[in-house]
């Protein structure tokens, strides 16, 4: 299981608020950690995407 920490922070309330809106979330908390997870997400996505190199025609054959 993750390890959860308390961390103090200044944040952009209007993109938080945007996030809890696209994810269908009812607190800040969800929203933000919803969004770390589709960033690391899409980091694994693109770092699998360069090991293909160049090969990755029919990964965007999938995504059209």
């Amino acid at each position: 299981m993750a390890k959860i920490i308390k961390k103090t922070m200044q944040m952009n309330q209007d993109y938080i608020d945007r996030l809890r809106h696209i994810f269908g979330v009812r607190t800040d908390t969800e929203a933000v950690n919803k969004a770390m997870e589709m960033a690391l997400i899409d980091e694994e996505i693109i770092s699998a995407h360069k090991r293909m190199r160049g090969k990755g025609e029919v990964i965007e054959e999938v995504f059209r």
